[in-house]
């Protein structure tokens, strides 16, 4: 009787630990799956009068999300973390994670630094010629220097010539294709870009009869030619016992 009791202790012992062990590493593998809360961003510039939508990800079933800002003067951030520009500036958007079930509570920062919109654009260059493959960086002037808005960039052509949001141009095929830099209140700046083929690589090709005509012996040199090149070698020795460094400016390349 006592060994039928024992053995039904432990069948119930051994039942509790494996109910147990599943309950902990069920959890365990919710959590690992859940990861560890993170913003889509930690910093963020926005255009006065914008918006930018803020993101937790990794997020449990258990987990709830609250947005703050720190200064609402400078933005303000709803209750699903549209962050709205309102002034000129910089303020931190928290949002606070929190947990139903362990209470624990994780806050997560933002920098957000709101400028003034773009009056101004002017591409540093308004033509350009490339080959097929190349690229080329289109740089700009943008005025007021403290905004933060970034231009769109278009390409009348894209069979020719493609950008990416970035202003990096490349070269697809023969033709030519006007570049656009944009700004939201509608003023842009224009760069024509014109491709062509590559150059085929020369090749030295030596006739047959030049070469079996040719002399191998060095011809004597004129009084003049000799003049000439004890010239070009005081020239060069006066040019490397001095200062020989060069610096270029002003030279601007589509590459």
């Amino acid at each position: 009787m006592k060994q039928k009791r024992f053995s039904k202790g432990i069948i119930t012992l051994v039942f509790l630990l494996s109910v147990s062990l599943f309950t902990i590493f069920a959890s365990a593998a919710t959590a690992y799956a859940a990861g560890t809360p993170k913003l889509n961003v930690k910093s963020k510039a926005i255009v006065k009068g914008k918006d930018y939508a803020l993101k937790v990800y990794n997020l449990s079933e258990t987990q709830t999300v609250t947005f703050t800002t720190a200064d609402e003067k400078i933005a303000s951030v709803d209750e699903t973390g549209v962050v709205a520009a309102v002034s000129v500036g910089t303020t931190i958007v928290s949002a606070f994670v929190e947990d139903s079930e362990s209470s624990e509570s994780v806050e997560l920062q933002c920098k957000i630094t709101v400028g003034p919109p773009a009056l101004f654009i002017m591409l540093s260059r308004q033509e350009a010629d490339l080959t097929i493959g190349q690229r080329a960086i289109m740089n700009w002037l943008i005025a007021p220097l403290n905004t933060v808005e970034l231009p769109k960039f278009s390409s009348s052509n894209p069979e020719v010539a493609t950008v990416s949001a970035g202003g990096i141009v490349t070269a697809r095929s023969a033709g030519t294709a006007y570049i656009f830099a944009q700004l939201d209140n509608g003023h842009f700046s224009a760069c024509r870009i014109t491709v062509t083929e590559p150059e085929p690589e020369p090749v030295d090709v030596i006739p047959e009869e030049a070469v079996a005509t040719a002399s191998l012996e060095p011809e004597e040199a004129t009084e003049s030619e000799s003049t000439f090149a004890d010239f070009l070698i005081d020239l060069n020795a006066n040019f490397t016992n001095g200062d020989n460094t060069s610096e270029n400016t002003g030279a601007e390349s589509a590459q």
